[in-house]
């Protein structure tokens, strides 16, 4: 990149791209900005990193990817990026009698190497039962590990399939949770707790079900985190890098970003107006950015987005999951859209597409035993269909209206800003 004669960074005004970002030519690749001392991270910094695996019979690429690369993950947060990390791993099935092995294993935090890759490498993918699994018992027992007061706390929620208590049909627990609990007030719990969530959709399986990618656009979204589906495991450990360091940077700015709003807010009162939180964020990134706010951030083709939002009662009101399942329903009739068929309704439809009975059998449509049912694979996206990343680096630019946005929101879960 180009320096100018004294070695510093050219101050030429940035061009805005719509999404509040520069344009191409004004990132800095995070390698060039360690070289240039313009990476900004907290050498001191705390990160407390939990995975949240599924380890149904579809995920053993994810597995495997997870197991080949621990060691470098922690290496190059902890000793490239400065901060001491420690690792916690929570593995999720199903509820009996869907799969018989377990529901969790939790592993708690440790600063050990070795015994991170001995939690690891414990991992299997097996069973499963049905389509969708326990994921609300593995976001609960990932809320109640010891996090350190003062850390980055950043849970990885990696999953090809929903909880239960969501999707249309296809579920062996309609109503939800056998144990009674909801995974949107556990997620609550965890922004309030400062938990940021980061989701990984593992396509195309994720695909399969109505509305298992708006589940976890919702996950990340509550919490402040951010949604990414893939379709290779190959980039995994690319977003558990890219998402910690950015966490990381967001963190040392986070004071300053909620001490804008706030000003933005009584400026705008001592003009005699009141203003909403989101424009006065809006108002606040725009100062932020004039002012030359930097900092490291995420960049991938592969971003989740909700295709109904609205549902999900996010702006205001605090809505159960069934809640939402029902509202999700009260629009898919105001649609007349059908809903889909055989394979896609979880791994529990015949054919024709006429519920069955009985539970699928274990593994059917998952993984390599698709094959054993080619003529039900689901030819169509679900709503909220993504392009799967195909890259994912992680870039300096001035500070985003989206990075922004999601630190207002951790504020507010924390009570921080109303």
């Amino acid at each position: 990149m180009d320096v100018d004669a004294d070695g510093e960074l050219p101050t030429a005004p940035p061009v805005a791209s719509s999404d509040g970002r520069s344009s191409e030519k004004e990132w800095i690749l995070v390698d060039d900005a360690e070289k240039t001392g313009t990476s900004g991270l907290d050498p001191d910094a705390e990160l407390d990193l939990c995975f949240i695996c599924d380890c149904t019979g579809s995920m053993g690429q994810y597995i495997k990817a997870a197991q080949d690369n621990i060691q470098s993950i922690v290496a190059k947060i902890s000793q490239k990026h400065g901060a001491k990390v420690q690792f916690g791993l929570i593995c999720y099935r199903d509820h009996p009698p869907q799969d018989k092995t377990y529901v969790t294993k939790c592993h708690p935090f440790t600063t050990d190497l070795a015994q991170m890759s001995q939690y690891v490498d414990s991992m299997k993918a097996s069973g499963g039962g049905d389509g969708p699994e326990a994921v609300t018992a593995g976001l609960y027992d990932a809320l109640h590990l010891p996090w350190r007061p003062n850390s980055t706390k950043i849970c990885v929620l990696i999953a090809d399939a929903p909880p239960h208590g969501l999707e249309p049909a296809g579920d062996g627990f309609p109503n939800g949770d056998p144990d009674g609990r909801d995974p949107l007030d556990i997620l609550r719990s965890m922004a309030a707790h400062g938990i940021t969530a980061y989701s990984v959709g593992c396509e195309p399986a994720l695909g399969s079900y109505a509305h298992a990618r708006d589940f976890l656009c919702t996950v990340a979204e509550i919490t402040g985190g951010q949604a990414v589906a893939l379709s290779s495991a190959a980039l995994l450990a690319d977003v558990i890098i890219n998402g910690s360091v950015e966490e990381l940077a967001l963190a040392k700015l986070q004071r300053k970003v909620e001490e804008e709003v706030l000003k933005v807010q009584v400026q705008a009162r001592s003009a005699g107006r009141e203003i909403s939180t989101e424009e006065a964020s809006t108002r606040a990134c725009e100062n932020l950015r004039a002012g030359g706010m930097r900092s490291v951030q995420m960049e991938t083709d592969g971003h989740m987005k909700h295709a109904n939002r609205a549902c999900w009662g996010l702006d205001a009101e605090k809505r159960s999951l069934a809640h939402v399942k029902e509202a999700l329903g009260r629009e898919a009739l105001g649609r007349e859209v059908s809903p889909h068929k055989g394979y896609a309704m979880g791994r529990k439809l015949g054919l024709s597409g006429t519920a069955t009975t009985a539970p699928a059998p274990r593994g059917w449509g998952r993984g390599p035993a698709m094959a054993m049912c080619p003529s039900a694979m689901p030819a169509f996206s679900a709503p909220a269909a993504a392009p799967a990343s195909t890259s994912n680096v992680l870039k300096e630019d001035l500070i985003s209206s989206a990075q922004v946005s999601r630190m207002v929101q951790k504020a507010k879960c924390q009570s921080r800003l109303a």
